[in-house]
């Protein structure tokens, strides 16, 4: 998939839930992320409010850092995106 395929995945995953799978992907990944030194806090839990995985709210892949600059709460959600340090 595409890296515009994979956003876009990954948001809609976000908005409307994904299926059991990529629910249980998600969560996963997120774990991954929770502990990831690449991963910031910013202002995205004030758009990107995550009740399903509360641990990477308002975090996103720090692009100073190596990362990709995505919301956490999108990008765990994208089935083919690849973390951008391999992590997943």
């Amino acid at each position: 998939m595409g890296k515009a395929k994979d956003i876009i995945n990954g948001w809609s995953n976000y908005f409307f839930g994904g299926d059991a799978a990529n629910k249980k992907l998600a969560k996963e990944r997120a774990d991954i992320c929770a502990e990831c030194p690449i991963a910031s806090y910013g202002l995205h839990s004030a758009i990107l409010p995550d009740m399903a995985i509360k641990k990477i709210q308002g975090h996103y892949c720090d692009e100073t850092k190596g990362g990709c600059g995505c919301p956490l709460s999108t990008a765990v959600r994208s089935k083919d995106y690849k973390c951008p340090v391999g992590k997943w």
